[in-house]
Parts: C-alpha cells; structure tokens; sequence
C-alpha cells in the first residue's frame, strides 16, 4: 500500500466495477475513493495485486474510482484480463483454471516490470499459489497442470540465480495457514535456497524445483477431514496417509510429467536416513539427493505452519528442533544452509 494522499477534486474520477480486478495483475492506472469533498488514493500505479491488496479493492459496498484521463488505460485493462465480465459459462470452475492457465504466461512481463527481487518473489509466490488453487478447484484434479507449472518454475530459476536468495527476501508474504496450495509454493521456495547453494545446473534446478512444489498433490486423494486432523491419527488412518507420496507421484506421471528425477525426489520426500521414514523405508545411499531436500524442506515448512494440533514454531525456533531431533533422520548440510540463508 502506498500512503495515502488526499485530493481535493470533485470532478475528473470515473466510477469502476470492481469486477474486473484479476489476482496476480500489475495495475496499470491510480485507485480512488471518495471521502466527503475529495477523494484519496488506495492503490497506485503499477501495484501488484497479491491477495492482500485484491482483497482491498474488492470490498463490499467499496466503490472504486478512477481519474477520467486515466480510463482509457482501465479500458484496456478491461480487455486484457476480464473479457468475460457479465458472461455465463457452462462450465465456471473449468472456464477458472483455463483462465488462470492463461495469465500464469504473463508473469514474465511483470518480471521484466518489476526491480527489486523481493517483488519478483512476490509475483512468482502470488502466480504459483494462484495456479495451484484453480488447479485445486477445478474439476480436472487429477491431471496437474505440468506445464504452466515448468513454466513457472523455469522463470523462478532464472530469478533465484539473479542475487543471492535470503529467508528476508520473501517471508513477510509467506502464508502460516495450514493450507496445500501455500505449503507446495513454499516448499519451492526452500528448496530454491539451498539449491542455489549446491552448485546446480539451470536443468537440475529447475527439476528440483518442480518436484516441490508437485511433492503433495496427491494429497488431494485424501478426505480433508483427515489432513486436517487436531487428534491422534490411528494405524489404519496414518497408513492411509503414507499413500500420498507414491499418489503424487502417479498423478504427476499421468499428467505427462516422466522424468526420474523428479518422480523419485516426490516419492522419496517422506523418507529418512535411519530407515524410519515412507513409503519404502529407505537408507541413506537409496535415498534420492532431490529426495533429502525435499524432506528438509517440508519438515520445516511444517514446523513454521499453524497446525490444528499446535501453533506455528519460529523458522529460528524450527530450526533448532530440526537440528537437534532430527539429526539421524535429516541430512543436516541441508538443513545448515537454512539456516545459514535466514537473514
């Protein structure tokens, strides 16, 4: 949010429909609203709609203003992002992804658009939740969209090797709700910073990345009532549980996605050096390098995570704990360059 500045005009603003304001779009014109004699701005030019500032504009009984000068460049908005405003579909949540689908494909522009690297990060966490969510509510669940997905992770490769990746960069815009689509981006994210640090090529960054933020889809096969379980999970209720790693990775091969690479970092992520881990019990030497870092990862996006049974630790405080009781079970290279990426 910008500060707010007050203009003392009673004429020259135009009235909008909130409508037409799309999530993960770059306003391309100020927004107003009047108070009394004048009229403020809320928004600026050039702002990034993540869902923080969408959910701003799009208030109910909120009426959003802008100069009339300016309506042209509304207008094109408009025709950009929302040709569909008053039409019906016959298929909404179809219609929801394919239109998301579409935009996640205008994130390189704003890429370009944007300076600084925490707004780069923003953009690409605010695009990749935004897909992953469409994805989630659609009626196509069981193909995930691994191309938009390639894409995007493609993009983010190219801005995680652009300067050096900090936790600072982007936590204030991390979520802490125990939520799918926040917890498979943020995975990415963790897994950008110690990928930057281990020397990989683009390629193997790039798959790195895509099996994080693939590693739970096949969550999606479980009953929520189950996932978000605040009570002690029983035998049969935890097996079914241990399914989703070798889930997610039939979906993402059913969804064209059939590199080995990737397909064996989803499958290993609940894997543990001691053995103790899922599906297979596997050792260190047969569990994939991917495969360590996603369980680093995932483990400590769980901790810093509001859950029904706790609240959410400190990335200090999760650390720690990872460091000091997960020692035979967590390969703690890994878990050291997180910590040493929190500042």
């Amino acid at each position: 949010m910008s500060k707010i500045i007050k203009l003392f005009l009673k004429q020259g603003f135009t009235p909008v429909d909130t409508r037409v304001f799309k999530l993960g779009s770059v306003l391309p014109f100020d927004c107003y609203i009047q108070r009394f004699n004048g009229f403020f701005i809320v928004l600026e030019s050039g702002t990034f709609l993540n869902e923080s500032t969408y959910r701003k504009l799009v208030q109910k009984n909120l009426q959003i203003f802008v100069q009339t000068r300016k309506y042209e460049d509304y207008k094109t908005y408009v025709q950009r992002f929302s040709p569909q405003i008053g039409e019906r579909h016959t298929s909404y949540e179809t219609q929801e992804l394919e239109e998301v689908l579409a935009q996640c494909y205008d994130m390189k522009s704003l890429l370009k658009q944007s300076q600084s690297l925490h707004d780069k990060l923003k953009i690409i966490y605010t695009y990749s939740k935004y897909l992953l969510n469409a994805w989630l509510q659609s009626k196509q669940r069981e193909l995930v969209p691994v191309d938009a997905v390639s894409f995007l992770m493609e993009e983010f490769v190219f801005v995680a090797n652009s300067e050096h990746l900090t936790l600072s960069k982007f936590n204030d815009f991390l979520d802490e709700e125990d939520d799918l689509a926040a917890h498979l981006v943020k995975v990415a994210f963790f897994a950008a910073m110690i990928g930057s640090h281990i020397n990989l090529d683009f390629s193997d960054q790039k798959k790195l990345l895509i099996a994080a933020i693939l590693h739970d889809v096949g969550k999606t096969e479980l009953d929520e009532d189950l996932l978000h379980k605040s009570d002690f999970l029983s035998e049969f209720e935890y097996k079914l549980i241990q399914r989703h790693a070798e889930a997610s990775a039939q979906m993402v091969r059913q969804s064209g996605l059939k590199d080995r690479v990737i397909l064996n970092a989803i499958k290993d992520h609940h894997e543990r050096l001691d053995g103790s881990g899922y599906p297979k019990g596997a050792k260190e030497d047969r569990i994939s390098m991917f495969g360590k870092i996603l369980a680093v990862c995932d483990m400590f996006d769980a901790m810093i995570t509001i859950k029904p049974y706790r609240g959410a630790y400190s990335t200090y405080n999760a650390l720690k704990l990872m460091r000091l009781e997960a020692r035979d079970k967590l390969e703690m290279r890994y878990v050291n360059l997180l910590v040493k990426d929190l500042k």
